[in-house]
């Protein structure tokens, strides 16, 4: 008797999370001008907006926001090969991807704010490739 009950929170809270999140991911938003934007669209917006005001952060601050935004920024990239999106958009968030993990590299060494800076540069330069928009001269703390 004390395993049904102990089944039961985890079981409960499972079912609750169920009903809260649903259970497929065509779920609409009950807006047709939301819902006739592509994914793709959506996400490169997104990615974008991440992008700029990393590389927004970074020409304020230099090597101190590159280090504390860098890993939040490339675990948030991560997994884009299983997105349901194009091959441009595949290949260019690859390449973003690439440019973020050899600037983390470079932050483990001598970085100095201008090879972070430049670095920065040339992730936004990739970001404009993304479909989307997005500010591109955030205003940043």
């Amino acid at each position: 008797m004390t395993y049904g009950r102990a089944c039961c929170p985890p079981a409960a809270l499972f079912l609750l999370a169920l009903l809260v999140v649903g259970c497929g991911s065509g779920q609409k938003s009950g807006r047709p001008d939301i819902d006739a934007i592509p994914e793709e669209e959506l996400r490169g917006a997104a990615a974008k907006a991440s992008l700029y005001e990393f590389s927004a952060k970074v020409k304020k601050r230099g090597v101190s926001a590159a280090k504390a935004d860098l890993p939040d920024l490339l675990e948030g990239l991560q997994g884009y090969e299983k997105l349901k999106v194009g091959k441009a958009y595949k290949d260019t968030v690859k390449q973003i991807v690439e440019s973020s993990q050899a600037l983390q590299v470079e932050l483990g060494s001598s970085a100095t704010k201008e090879s972070v800076t430049k670095a920065a540069d040339e992730i936004g330069v990739l970001a404009d490739k993304l479909p989307g928009t997005a500010n591109a001269n955030p205003s940043v703390e």
